[in-house]
């Protein structure tokens, strides 16, 4: 297989990791921000709970994906070229990345004349734990392959090791 083709292909395992990442971090956010409760289930009928579900998760994990595509494709771009391949690394990175995409607005908003009791605190856990889970998501379908699709060191160094019997 070519590399142009190895490097599409893995472009597009990228991508789709990060809206897999992104609709888990949504439905996470939709339990965890208690816009769906446990009581609901028993209240409204199955296809309005679900169109609800559904309609929040997508819209909440379009939201997530909008503000944090250009610093988690950065991420990513390096955490491949390093071939880092822990959750650890990426499940961080998840985290510090919601942090900063929590922080700033939130902070225009605190300052601003909102009116609206926001306990931040509460929010930014939640968005880091959002965060941590898009994050493992992505590590479980395609982080953990990270750089394979690089040339390896040791086809590297044995094209450079000179013939001994010349």
């Amino acid at each position: 297989m070519s590399d142009i083709l190895r490097l599409l292909i893995r472009m597009i395992a990228i991508t789709l990791g990060f809206f897999a990442g992104c609709l888990a971090a949504g439905l996470a956010y939709a339990f965890l921000a208690r816009l769906v409760v446990p009581d609901d289930f028993g209240r409204f009928s199955e296809l309005e709970l679900t169109v609800t579900l559904v309609v929040g998760v997508f819209g909440v994990a379009s939201l997530f994906a909008r503000a944090v595509l250009l610093p988690a494709f950065a991420v990513i771009a390096i955490f491949e070229f390093w071939r880092r391949r822990d959750w650890l690394s990426y499940a961080l990175a998840g985290a510090v990345i919601a942090l900063m995409a929590t922080a700033f607005p939130m902070a225009t908003a605190i300052s601003g004349a909102t009116g609206a009791a926001i306990d931040p605190a509460r929010m930014i856990a939640i968005h880091m734990a959002c965060g941590i889970i898009g994050a493992s998501i992505y590590w479980l379908l395609t982080g953990r392959s990270a750089g394979r699709w690089l040339p390896s060191e040791r086809g590297k160094s044995a094209a450079v090791v000179p013939n001994p019997e010349s």
